[in-house]
């Protein structure tokens, strides 16, 4: 984010906003099937992609760079008479995202654009339990393995949008795109992979200066 931030200082224009993406009848068909990962951060989860995400970017002429950054963390200990554990669950997911207006950025008019961007989800995923044997040991690293395999993903989105600017650098604009991610789940035994494609519609509200 800082990084991203530096760039944007060097663009001829820099943007924060967010991005509203409304819970559908999908969202609720994902809880019921139980796609969730059990884990509780990783991206389908609902706590690292939240319907409201900020991103802060820039542009150059007819070009833009914006990007965002979320995190999403949950730290358990539990104390018993004979024995304490504590785990660590935890995703980082950036994403960047380049637009292409499609005539000169002014205000009071329509802007179209095109964007095209990748994302990724970042896992860790930690166990450990006071004075365990070699055994209990394994069983803990086999559930953090697990677990990390199930958080992490990776994908891209491509769509089109547009939005409104103000001559007080207010924005009001949509995007939709077509997102595909993939992600991976394996054990001793087995490996299952994971890919999805998915349409998704935003609401958008920025600040140029």
């Amino acid at each position: 984010m800082l990084l991203l931030a530096l760039v944007s200082s060097a663009l001829a224009s820099t943007v924060v906003g967010v991005d509203y993406v409304p819970t559908g009848l999908a969202d609720f068909a994902w809880v019921e099937e139980e796609q969730l990962s059990g884990t509780g951060v990783a991206a389908r989860d609902g706590l690292l992609v939240p319907p409201l995400r900020s991103f802060v970017g820039g542009s150059w002429g007819r070009n833009g760079l914006v990007g965002g950054f979320s995190m999403a963390r949950i730290s358990t200990t539990t104390i018993t008479a004979s024995v304490g554990t504590r785990s660590v669950r935890m995703g980082l997911r950036p994403s960047l995202d380049y637009r292409r207006w499609l005539m000169d950025p002014k205000s009071g008019v329509p802007l179209a654009y095109l964007t095209a961007g990748v994302h990724g989800v970042i896992p860790h995923a930690n166990e450990v339990a006071d004075d365990p044997s070699n055994q209990e040991k394994q069983a803990l690293k086999e559930s953090a393995d697990s677990d990390r395999n199930r958080i992490g993903a990776f994908g891209a989105q491509l769509g089109v949008g547009a939005e409104v600017r103000w001559e007080n650098g207010l924005g009001f604009g949509l995007r939709t795109s077509l997102v595909a991610t993939r992600s991976q789940a394996s054990d001793d035994q087995t490996r299952t992979v994971s890919s999805m494609i998915y349409p998704e519609t935003a609401l958008t509200i920025s600040f140029w200066f």
